[in-house]
């Protein structure tokens, strides 16, 4: 079997979704300094240009059309540096499933087939804002998500749920109560709907 990074997802991603893969793979590659040594492009390299596009998708939601042609060109960008970054991994993960995988780029099929339903977000954390009264929900990125649904409870008796729905797997929470424990979920959707809902994060506010 040939072992070789899919790279068509590069094209048919949404911006969210080219957002938020992005950042899984840099993660993953920085997590697997052992088997990826010598990114080229370097992340660095990957991740300026994953923050222009994040702003530029910024500037296009409230701008023109020159807006949504300077996004566009930095979509192009950056589409280009994974598609060098992928020729990178096809070679360092010298025909390993295993550590292709865990370059996070997805493996390539014969046949392109749907991620299918996404695994629920992994180590999410909960932690102090801030300012008075916010919490920060973060969980590792899904490959493959659109957008993430947040759940916080609070344990102050007849404080009602927030419920919130974010681009990135990160998100900060307003306005709580110091002194209230919050609970977190969190679960990310892709093309089949749903995961499953996270473990449970915990922290006081203050």
């Amino acid at each position: 079997m040939i072992v070789k990074p899919s790279i068509q997802w590069i094209n048919k991603d949404t911006d969210a979704e080219l957002i938020n893969d992005t950042n899984v793979i840099l993660q993953a590659l920085a997590n697997n300094a052992t088997i990826y040594a010598t990114p080229a492009p370097t992340l660095p390299t990957v991740q300026t240009a994953l923050d222009a596009f994040v702003a530029g998708v910024a500037a296009a939601a409230d701008g023109g059309p020159s807006a949504t042609s300077a996004k566009n060109n930095l979509r192009l960008i950056l589409a280009d540096l994974l598609r060098q970054l992928g020729s990178y991994v096809l070679v360092a993960c010298k025909g390993d499933m295993t550590n292709l995988l865990l370059s996070g780029f997805p493996a390539q099929k014969p046949v392109r087939q749907p991620i299918g339903v996404l695994p629920a977000p992994a180590n999410p954390l909960l932690s102090l804002g801030l300012r008075t009264g916010e919490l920060t929900g973060s969980a590792n990125p899904v490959f493959g998500a659109s957008v993430y649904n947040w759940r916080l409870i609070s344990s102050v008796a007849g404080e009602a749920p927030v419920a919130v729905q974010s681009t990135a797997s990160k998100f900060t929470f307003s306005g709580l109560t110091p002194g209230a424990t919050y609970t977190l979920t969190v679960n990310a959707v892709g093309a089949a709907g749903p995961s499953d809902w996270s473990n449970p994060a915990n922290q006081m506010a203050v």
